[in-house]
């Protein structure tokens, strides 16, 4: 029994080898053999789609609307063996939706749960039945993943989450018909209204956790993941981590990840990214709010303390060690021309001291982060008080955790486990050889990028380094070193020590440059 499978891509694509290559490298390694679609119209008069064009159907309202600029808008397929459908829906990158058609006298909703039985009509399947043939019509989970981006911007409370949530499971199936407000209306548009934006979305969910630049790109290196190991199950590498961005992908498509990376900061953005959406959103709506209290009280009674106010309150922290590190911190800091108050770095110090009391470790991690972004804002982006801006980005960041669950309550990933480890890639011992099935990761950026200068606030108020230098001088590409050329052309020539010589045995690699 054939099926004809059509695959339509995302109208935000906006480079032709996003189209004529990654899209169709991920569906080559995940479906198998691939024909463009240079418009939709063609396939529409053919058969089998042919018999879904007349009333009721009309499949043509449906696949044409937000169709993608340049020669491709899709690609298209036969397959005449049984194929699931749920490794597509839960793992492409470029497509958009599917369409697939197959002649048969069963029931259709048999048929899904042959074809995709983690689907809930009405949210990410569509079902059509003319003249003995079925048709069915997936949404791919990468289109909920980025368009939730906009509910993150939205949405001010769990409720209001929820309530976006609903419309955007059913916004594809239900406004097809529906004019949007154009994109540069400022005042009055409706979350939908945001959905037709042709926009590629990158900072959707865990991705946004902290500020970092120079990231990889979310849908490319999906695509790069399902080319080189479409696999079901297995971990995959990235020694260049950054901020996590392919610890995050992997962990979507069900892959277990590890990660290398040189600074401190990293390390706790990639893993909080990656582990954070697995903590309960109650246990961490709880955390947060202690967490809250117990800095606000302690900066209170700092500042009455420090006016020379006797209490009776005994905080736990040493108040007289809080003040001294901050002189010191912000002595170093001005070496480096940044300038907090010292009212800010002191209230800083407090909210790292409270952390020590949060015995859960991905909970001390996530608070710890969002320390670290609140941190940035208030160095770079607001002058508004500081636990106010911690209060703000937690609510934030809590907000995301918790429309994961809500959209995975259809999208049922199994998100796969990730560890990233401070290490030199040049000399990685955290984890066995052989435990790797595939890597990809973009070359560093120091070179271009200080990081360094950038996570310097962060890197001294929470203590992350035990010496700025050291770390200067290991990471890679680092534009403040000079290194000896002499040095680096007699570790080219010696044949034992060659950077250029591959292993006997790696697993499948992919390095690429953005």
């Amino acid at each position: 029994m054939n099926s004809y499978w059509y695959f339509k891509l995302f109208n935000s694509i906006k480079s032709e080898h996003e189209a004529e290559e990654f899209a169709k490298l991920e569906l080559l390694s995940l479906f198998g053999q691939v024909e463009p679609i240079r418009n939709f119209v063609d396939k529409l008069m053919e058969e089998p789609l042919k018999e879904f064009t007349k009333e009721p159907f009309r499949i043509q309202d449906i696949i044409t609307p937000e169709l993608p600029y340049g020669m491709i808008q899709g690609y298209y397929g036969v397959r005449s063996d049984f194929i699931n459908a749920s490794d597509l829906v839960k793992r492409l990158a470029y497509t958009r939706e599917i369409f697939m058609v197959v002649e048969s006298a069963e029931e259709p909703q048999k048929l899904l749960s042959d074809v995709f039985p983690e689907g809930t009509i009405g949210k990410n399947v569509q079902i059509f039945k003319e003249k003995g043939y079925v048709l069915f019509r997936f949404i791919t989970n990468q289109y909920f993943l980025e368009k939730s981006e906009y509910i993150s911007k939205l949405s001010r409370n769990e409720a209001e989450v929820d309530r976006n949530v609903d419309i955007l499971f059913s916004h594809l199936f239900k406004n097809y018909y529906r004019i949007p407000a154009s994109s540069t209306l400022s005042i009055g548009k409706r979350l939908e209204d945001y959905f037709a934006i042709r926009e590629e979305l990158s900072l959707y969910l865990n991705h946004y956790m902290h500020p970092y630049k120079g990231k990889f790109h979310p849908k490319m290196v999906r695509a790069l993941l399902n080319y080189i190991y479409p696999e079901e199950k297995g971990t995959v590498l990235d020694n260049f981590a950054g901020s996590g961005t392919l610890l995050v992908e992997a962990g979507y498509l069900g892959l277990n990840s590890l990660g290398v990376e040189i600074n401190p900061l990293s390390v706790l953005m990639s893993n909080v990214k990656c582990q954070s959406i697995k903590i309960p959103s109650d246990k961490l709506r709880i955390a947060i709010r202690d967490y809250i209290e117990i800095v606000k009280v302690e900066v209170l009674y700092f500042e009455k303390v420090c006016s020379g106010q006797t209490l009776l309150y005994e905080s736990k922290l040493d108040f007289a060690k809080i003040k001294d590190e901050a002189k010191q911190a912000i002595r170093e800091m001005r070496d480096k021309n940044i300038e907090l108050m010292s009212s800010v770095v002191e209230k800083i110090i407090i909210a790292r001291e409270v952390l020590r009391s949060f015995d859960d470790d991905a909970i001390r991690e996530f608070l710890l982060l969002s320390l670290s972004g609140a941190i940035s804002d208030v160095a770079r982006r607001t002058k508004n008080d500081f636990v106010d801006v911690l209060r703000a980005r937690l609510k934030n960041l809590y907000l995301r955790i918790y429309l994961f669950h809500k959209l995975n309550d259809v999208l049922k990933i199994e998100v796969g486990d990730s560890q990233t480890y401070v290490a030199d890639t040049r000399d990685i011992k955290a984890f066995e050889r052989e435990s790797v099935d595939g890597i990809v990761n973009s070359p560093p950026y120091s070179t271009a990028l200080d990081y360094i200068k950038n996570d310097y606030p962060q890197l001294i108020l929470l203590k992350l380094v035990n010496s700025m230098e050291e770390l200067g001088r290991d990471m890679m590409g680092n534009s403040r070193i000079n290194y000896d050329k002499n040095e680096l052309i007699k570790l080219v020539r010696d044949s034992t020590k060659d950077p250029l010589k591959m292993p006997s045995s790696n697993p499948c690699t992919l390095s690429i440059a953005t």
